[in-house]
């Protein structure tokens, strides 16, 4: 991990531009076409997992969230 010089988070329902041209994610796309967008830049895939969090209404909200990094 001491080599990644740069980390992205992505989360399955947010919007998100991909720091290095002009894609934009939108909140209801698949998160594996954002990964594999990821990876065409060299990013490499550190983690993928689940994360609950809770609404305005407090009720759960659960997302993918995925974790790249390009190594320096």
């Amino acid at each position: 991990m001491e080599k990644v010089k740069q980390v992205v988070q992505i989360f399955s329902s947010n919007s998100k531009q991909c720091p290095d041209c002009n894609f934009v994610q939108t909140p209801h796309m698949d998160i594996d076409h954002v990964i594999n967008h990821y990876l065409t830049h060299g990013y490499k895939l550190l983690h993928v997992g689940q994360e609950t969090t809770r609404d305005i209404d407090g009720k759960p909200r659960e997302m993918t969230i995925a974790v790249l990094g390009i190594e320096d």
